[in-house]
């Protein structure tokens, strides 16, 4: 980064917390421990140039710790955390954060940063609202039928990578019957349910799942039938992120990488036309429950 962008940045807003595609060298958690570390130093009224030299570290490293791309050590951060007058519960998240930060994964199960990174955006969400067009959501999806689209989209991808990857779906389905659970709205092209993965006795106990899920009070179901013609998002699947005190944040994946936008205008306006041609949830019960007999 430029001495003059470094100087810009100082008297500016804080960044947007998330944009990115692909991998790039700051991870979801970085970028925000970033955002914070920004905010306060604004609130305390400080620049970034009074700051790297209270701190006896160069303008250029204070920038890559607020743009996420570096992860300030513990000693570091605390000191920071001093000069702006954090405390108490604000200055513990943070240090805990970039504890966290500084790891690849959750302990659990070895991850790629970009699975980590989504693992621990939707952790903090409290509500997902999907809608997919091709196949059945991750938060959704039995281990069986994880593996056989894994397979399918990753033909090269060794057993142990595969495993890693149905590991991280376990992990995230947590959320839906641990304490304060993540609630899901989805709703599913028809496509989605007709669509044999692993074949059809694999896919019957896959849509068994789904009615099983769609019992749970914090998870609604719903599905698109084909007699309702075209839609609102005839091209892509999408996730929209709810967080209590953020903006709420839109998830793509795509055969390029995967894209978080902070624009969600355009989705949350897609969503609601799709939530109005979709069928009831009860409706939705029976389509999958047919569907799922037809499976021999």
């Amino acid at each position: 980064m430029t001495e003059m962008t470094s100087a810009h940045r100082e008297d500016s807003a804080p960044p947007p917390m998330v944009l990115r595609v692909g991998i790039d060298r700051s991870t979801m958690r970085g970028r925000w421990l970033g955002t914070r570390l920004v905010e306060h130093r604004v609130a305390a009224g400080l620049k970034g140039g009074e700051v790297a030299e209270r701190i006896e570290r160069a303008a250029s490293t204070l920038s890559r710790w607020e743009s996420g791309d570096l992860i300030p050590h513990p000693g570091e951060l605390y000191y920071m955390l001093e000069l702006y007058g954090v405390r108490d519960d604000e200055r513990e998240t943070l240090m805990r954060h970039a504890k966290e930060a500084r790891q690849h994964g959750p302990s659990e199960v070895d991850l790629s940063v970009a699975v980590a990174d989504h693992v621990w955006l939707e952790s903090r969400a409290w509500k997902v609202e999907t809608f997919q067009i091709a196949g059945i959501h991750g938060l959704l999806q039995t281990a069986d039928h994880a593996r056989a689209l894994l397979m399918a989209r990753l033909p090269t991808a060794t057993p142990e990578r595969i495993e890693r990857a149905v590991a991280a779906r376990d992990l995230r389905q947590r959320r839906l019957t641990g304490e304060a659970p993540l609630r899901l709205s989805a709703i599913l092209d028809e496509a989605v349910l007709r669509r044999a993965v692993g074949g059809p006795a694999m896919m019957r106990a896959q849509l068994e799942h789904l009615l099983e899920r769609a019992e749970l009070p914090n998870v609604e179901l719903r599905v698109i039938p084909f007699a309702a013609g075209g839609h609102a998002s005839m091209s892509s699947a999408f996730d929209v992120l709810h967080f209590r005190g953020e903006d709420d944040v839109v998830f793509l994946e795509t055969r390029g990488g995967i894209m978080y936008l902070e624009r969600t205008e355009p989705f949350s306006e897609a969503w609601r036309r799709l939530e109005a041609v979709a069928l009831s949830a009860q409706e939705s019960a029976a389509i999958i429950a047919r569907l799922a007999d037809e499976m021999t």
